[in-house]
């Protein structure tokens, strides 16, 4: 396995780890037996567990490629969201940033500036360009933060 591609690996591998385990619960020896490969393979990319973690979230945005299209109608919205924004990978990591984003604040903010703030800088559009009021977007990303946090506390699904 070349080089780049057992970095990618090691990524992929602790990606599912960290997200089903969260980070405190994740060792290296766990990502080392799930990769299969020895521990100063892992420990030449990745130096610390902080810096594995930087990585997972920085390569799992990096492969977040939400769809943003022109919504119609709010009922459109709540596809996009549920269908692009809101899937179960996406409800496990931001139950990881949330629960223990202060373990690794600068990888937990990266991922709240370029993954939470664009689907609700696409909510706002989408209000402004229905004309809506200012209350009436305001009420709009209210109840969309709502169903987010319904997700979130009742297992990804949403009311």
């Amino acid at each position: 396995m070349a080089r780049a591609s057992k970095r990618d690996f090691i990524v992929e591998t602790a990606t599912g780890i960290f997200l089903e385990q969260g980070f405190k619960g994740t060792s290296i020896d766990m990502v080392v037996n799930a990769c299969k490969v020895s521990k100063p393979t892992v420990y030449n990319h990745f130096p610390d567990k902080s810096q594995l973690i930087d990585a997972v979230i920085d390569d799992w945005l990096r492969a977040q490629k939400p769809i943003i299209p022109q919504c119609d109608n709010e009922s459109a919205l709540w596809c996009v969201l549920n269908e692009s924004w809101w899937r179960d990978e996406a409800i496990a990591m931001y139950r990881l940033v949330i629960g223990e984003g202060w373990r690794f604040d600068e990888a937990a903010q990266h991922f709240w500036r370029e993954y939470d703030a664009k689907w609700r800088e696409y909510v706002e559009k989408y209000g402004k360009e229905r004309h809506l009021s200012s209350e009436d977007i305001a009420l709009l990303q209210a109840r969309v933060s709502h169903e987010l946090w319904t997700r979130l506390s009742h297992g990804g699904e949403g009311s």
